[in-house]
């Protein structure tokens, strides 16, 4: 049977001063600005062209559900309207004149409500491009799982699951207090608040996502200050892996393919059901359960014993009767 998505084509990959960028958005924003970028690296990579408006500007259409917008499509455009103040700025050297260029602008420039639909078109400034998709040399890429970008809740697990994935094959990484505050856009939280409204909601949250990378946390000082009692001012990230293999790992890998057959059988590109399912059989411990009974069905189709539809009717029953999930 020939599956609608490979592994490969659910991951993405974001630069690095995009990843420790510092900016505050809000969950929609931060899944607008994911899709933004997925619809750019299919362009860049010649899987899918960016169409073009009337005035030859490229464009992508967001489908509300998969922004998260809770079937509230007023949700989404709010956040995009809200992502028009947003700016960028990047650095390049000039290939004609060989000067230093610093470029800023603002990331969205147009909405388009597309009536009667859950869907919404936007513009982006073209030279926004190269701050988001480009992690060539002096930048560097943070490789993530779209679908957990996605459906991760709240602003703060977003951002430091993609943090996270950029040390993934490290056992460890320090962040400076301040620095992480700066660039997530907090409020001058003491390290208690910090802990209690931005780290261990996200240590939950990422952990119960099916994610095949989470992470665990301590406070150090790193730079104690002559005369005053020691205070923590470094976070030291401690990757975990799901599996020994890390990524790649059996857990990761039996994610994937439950994911890839909800999106066969619910069109990702139309709900967030697949996702939605998905998230929920990983909270519920059972992925590689529901793993094990759709590689049978998988095996029943290519043997000719069942027809896809056949498949597709077994599993829906399947999450029905044993899951309660429909």
């Amino acid at each position: 049977m020939e599956l609608p998505q490979t592994v490969e084509e659910l991951l993405l990959i974001q630069p690095n001063n995009v990843t420790f960028g510092q900016y505050s958005l809000t969950p929609v924003q931060e899944n607008v600005l994911t899709l933004v970028i997925d619809a750019i690296q299919k362009h860049m990579t010649k899987h899918q062209e960016l169409p073009r408006d009337l005035f030859n500007q490229p464009y992508v259409e967001i489908i509300c559900d998969e922004a998260r917008g809770e079937n509230n499509k007023a949700n989404v455009k709010k956040a995009v309207r809200d992502m028009y103040k947003k700016e960028f700025k990047f650095k390049w050297t000039h290939p004609k004149v060989h000067k230093a260029v610093e470029t800023e602008g603002l990331l969205i420039t147009t909405m388009h409500d597309l009536k009667e639909t859950n869907k919404i078109i936007i513009n982006f400034n073209p030279w926004a491009i190269p701050f988001l998709i480009y992690y060539g040399v002096g930048v560097g890429g943070t490789q993530f799982k779209k679908s957990i970008a996605l459906s991760l809740r709240g602003e703060y697990p977003k951002r430091l699951y993609k943090m996270i994935c950029r040390w993934k094959d490290k056992p460890t990484f320090e962040y400076p207090i301040q620095q992480l505050q700066i660039d997530l856009g907090l409020p001058e939280y003491s390290n208690a608040q910090l802990e209690r409204a931005v780290l261990t909601p996200a240590v939950e949250k990422i952990k119960e996502s099916g994610s095949e990378v989470w992470f665990e946390y301590e406070l150090v000082c790193k730079n104690p200050i002559k005369g005053r009692k020691p205070k923590a001012d470094t976070i030291i990230f401690k990757i975990k892996h799901r599996d020994p293999v890390k990524t790649g790992g059996v857990q990761y890998k039996n994610y994937s393919y439950v994911y890839t057959w909800m999106s066969f059988i619910w069109d990702n590109s139309k709900s967030s059901k697949a996702i939605d399912l998905t998230q929920r059989l990983a909270e519920l411990g059972a992925i590689d359960d529901v793993y094990r009974r759709i590689c049978y069905y998988d095996d029943q189709v290519t043997n000719g014993a069942k027809t896809k539809a056949h498949a597709t009717n077994s599993i829906k029953k399947m999450l029905r009767e044993e899951y309660n999930l429909e």
